[in-house]
């Protein structure tokens, strides 16, 4: 129906041209919308990460230790393990020897114990625990609003709702359509691919990291605050100067990283997009109509319906003016307003005629009914025509000064006309 060959052979069809008009006069509503997610992203994050990460990933699979002891004087029976100086202890506490054997046994009561096992309780690791905490949050952050925000806002919405009185039914026509694009943005967003890679890769390594053995052992020591201490081993290591290089970075780092805009359009509906709207409803109300059992017959014989124009259909007129003039804005502007003013000027004067000639007819008829009645005129006759004559006389004044008025704004024209040319 929307093809111009097609449109060619519509043009004389009854049916089509009468409910055209009707919808053209109906009650109608019509949005459409479209909407892009445009996402920018600040690559120095990404960047300072990426570095970090290779030391990152060693120093937790190589985590530092310290042989931790633990000495604690016991029972002799309560005693695991005796050494040179648990011996030496006891020779500087001889209060805890029981008995003294001829054959120079001694047997003590109480004995010192020393436990020594490896321990992982060091400043160093709990720096990094603490380190990998905060860089799992800051990257999860960002990531979660790249990857997913504002994903139902995305796509192009259009709906219309149509309310045509077909004289003898009442036709109510909805009709919403969404299409939206699935959200693969590596795919998509080709200008963002490679960031986008970078990212995906950055979020899947760091929470690997944080699902470590060593990290959820060293989650149960307590974490460090900033700034951090420079220890030797922070200080001169390679891999630990890294890690300290990320920390200050991320708690330097006061921008949001990223940028996520919801670009929408609300397009105007031009009359072909109108158009082919009117002939979709058409066509749908044709099929329904041409399979009910119990159809009445349309009447297309009707006389057409007068359309008004409204606030939409005028500004859709100034839309398609805009659009297809060549001239600068200020002499379309002027232009506007003054063919506006000297239309309005113009019917105003032609309301006028029309409201004359009325009054004029009913005064006659108001004559002849007096004649055929052999009455007199009453005082309210006499005062009602009065006023007649009175409205008349406005009448004409205002066409006069109306005239006077396009007479003397032409006279300006031409002058300023004759100047510009000087």
């Amino acid at each position: 129906m929307n093809r111009e060959e097609m449109q060619e052979q519509l043009k004389g069809d009854k049916f089509y041209n009468y409910f055209y008009n009707l919808l053209e006069n109906s009650s109608n509503y019509c949005k459409f919308s479209n909407a892009k997610l445009v996402k920018s992203i600040d690559e120095e994050w990404v960047r300072e990460i990426e570095e970090a990460l290779p030391s990152l990933h060693y120093v937790i699979i190589h985590p530092r230790k310290f042989i931790e002891e633990e000495r604690e004087v016991v029972n002799v029976a309560m005693a695991r393990n005796i050494t040179t100086e648990s011996i030496r202890h006891l020779l500087q506490h001889s209060d805890l020897i029981d008995e003294y054997k001829e054959d120079g046994t001694v047997i003590p009561s109480r004995i010192l114990n020393v436990y020594k096992e490896e321990s992982i309780n060091i400043y160093e690791n709990r720096f990094i625990c603490t380190l990998m905490a905060e860089l799992q949050y800051f990257v999860n952050k960002r990531f979660n609003v790249i990857f997913d925000a504002s994903k139902d806002e995305i796509g192009t919405f259009f709906e219309v709702e149509s309310r045509v009185d077909n004289y003898t039914e009442v036709v109510e026509y909805n009709l919403s359509v969404k299409i939206q694009e699935k959200q693969t943005d590596v795919n998509n967003e080709k200008e963002n691919n490679n960031i986008f890679a970078r990212i995906i890769r950055i979020h899947q390594q760091v929470n690997m990291l944080a699902a470590t053995e060593f990290i959820g052992m060293m989650k149960r020591y307590p974490a460090v605050s900033h700034p951090i201490v420079k220890t030797n081993v922070i200080g001169k290591n390679k891999d630990y100067k890294a890690c300290h290089k990320l920390w200050n970075f991320i708690h330097s780092y006061n921008r949001v990283g990223y940028k996520v805009n919801i670009v929408k359009q609300e397009p105007g509906i031009s009359r072909q997009f109108e158009r082919d709207i009117y002939n979709t409803i058409i066509r749908d109300y044709s099929m329904i109509h041409n399979n009910m059992k119990f159809a009445n017959d349309i009447d297309i014989d009707r006389p057409r319906k007068e359309r008004e124009m409204d606030a939409k259909q005028i500004r859709q007129m100034l839309e398609e003016i805009v659009r297809k003039t060549n001239l600068s804005d200020a002499a379309l502007k002027k232009l506007v307003i003054k063919e506006l003013s000297d239309l309005q000027m113009k019917r105003k004067v032609e309301l006028a005629e029309i409201e004359r000639i009325q009054r004029q007819k009913m005064r006659e008829i108001r004559r002849n009914q007096a004649q055929q009645g052999n009455r007199e005129l009453t005082l309210e006759d006499v005062e009602t025509e009065k006023n007649i004559v009175l409205k008349e006389e406005d009448g004409r004044a205002d066409k006069m000064k109306g005239r006077r008025k396009l007479l003397r704004r032409k006279r300006q024209e031409r002058a300023a006309a004759r100047k510009s040319g000087k």
